[in-house]
């Protein structure tokens, strides 16, 4: 057996980026990694840039989806399986950490034919349906919230925190300009319903005397419309596609409105900053919006339905909220006490442990 950890998941950066985090505080500790991955995931892509031995099974999700494609999937299975036992038998790891996604369920699925020990990492405050159904044969949960440990009855959960870069931690307390900044962020790809409700709630917020200074992270596909969105509101806002380092933006922003998927969540947790958070309404098992529940409950987030955050609520919420300083200073100490530091290196320490290494 090498000191070798496979990382089996992805899909989407909510499960890849929190892995690759893990994987460089493993490396950082002599520990090989080898990633087990799905061939249509991201991680074809991303894991590959960071140099990582990658290998691709075919394999893909069954979550809401029609019930024929469901079919296929689970037909699927086994093959992906199969393709996973045999990179696990080359490689011979110690342990496997299933970061969730497609082809979490192959990689541990198989180590458990092998009688691998294996981690799970659950991102999100309620477990996605695959950590759900291999939860009991795990022996250990790593938690990115304190809420999803209580999910897990008489298993073996700990809140670990998710793994977020360390220069979000480093961003000092919001500086609370005036006019107040703002940040806009629709994810690494965008959000169709933040580009179309933001800069016309904000057209309703100027007309109240209140113009904040906006960048708003729009999507590659979205960029150039919702520039001529603010144009044709006669509204000042800087627009840009994507975030190559977020934390830069973070920092200089007071108050952030977005979706609350669990990286987002704990990266503004990370940066401690207030936040109008508006959940997908169609995220699998409604997580976004328990995600926002968790940070709203701690004191640092406002949380608005998608039907309810329309552009005359959404203008309502800013204008109160930055019509009060002082809260929204509050509000970004109280995220900032919901953040876990140095969950990479805590989860990598278990994962190690797990497989029996010092």
């Amino acid at each position: 057996m090498s000191r070798t950890v496979v990382i089996a998941g992805g899909g989407t950066g909510g499960h890849i980026f929190p892995g690759l985090a893990v994987a460089e505080q493993l490396q950082a500790v002599g520990v090989a990694v080898h990633w087990l991955g799905a061939r249509r995931g991201l991680e074809a892509e991303l894991v590959g840039q960071r140099g990582l031995p990658l290998t691709l099974v075919e394999i893909e999700g069954i979550h809401a989806r029609e019930p024929a494609a469901a079919v296929r999937a689970l037909l699927a299975l086994p093959s992906a399986i199969a393709g996973a036992l045999r990179a696990l038998l080359r490689v011979q790891p110690m342990a496997i950490l299933g970061v969730g996604g497609y082809a979490s369920a192959a990689g541990v699925l198989g180590g458990g034919m092998l009688g691998l020990p294996w981690v799970l990492q659950e991102q999100n405050a309620i477990p996605g349906w695959t950590n759900r159904l291999l939860a009991p044969w795990a022996d250990l949960i790593c938690c990115g919230f304190a809420d999803a440990v209580a999910e897990f009855p008489s298993l073996d959960a700990e809140w670990t925190g998710n793994p977020v870069r360390s220069q979000f931690f480093d961003i000092a307390g919001p500086a609370l300009h005036e006019p107040p900044h703002l940040l806009i962020l629709g994810g690494s790809q965008g959000s169709l319903f933040i580009n179309r409700v933001l800069p016309r709630a904000l057209a309703e917020l100027a007309a109240t005397g209140v113009r904040p200074k906006v960048l708003h992270q729009a999507g590659v596909r979205w960029a150039e419309v919702v520039r001529t969105a603010y144009a044709d509101l006669h509204l000042e806002a800087e627009v840009r596609a994507f975030l190559a380092e977020p934390w830069t933006s973070l920092a200089r922003a007071d108050l952030i409105v977005a979706r609350s998927g669990a990286l987002t969540v704990a990266e503004l947790a990370a940066a401690g900053r207030a936040a109008l958070l508006i959940p997908f309404a169609a995220a699998a098992g409604n997580h976004q919006e328990h995600n926002a529940r968790s940070l709203e409950r701690a004191g640092g987030a406002v949380v608005l339905h998608e039907h309810d955050a329309t552009p005359a609520r959404v203008a309502a919420v800013l204008g109160e909220l930055m019509a009060e300083p002082n809260r929204i200073g509050a509000m970004a100490e109280n995220t900032r006490s919901f953040a876990l530091p140095d969950a990479a290196r805590r989860i990598a320490e278990k994962v190690i442990a797990v497989g029996g290494g010092a």
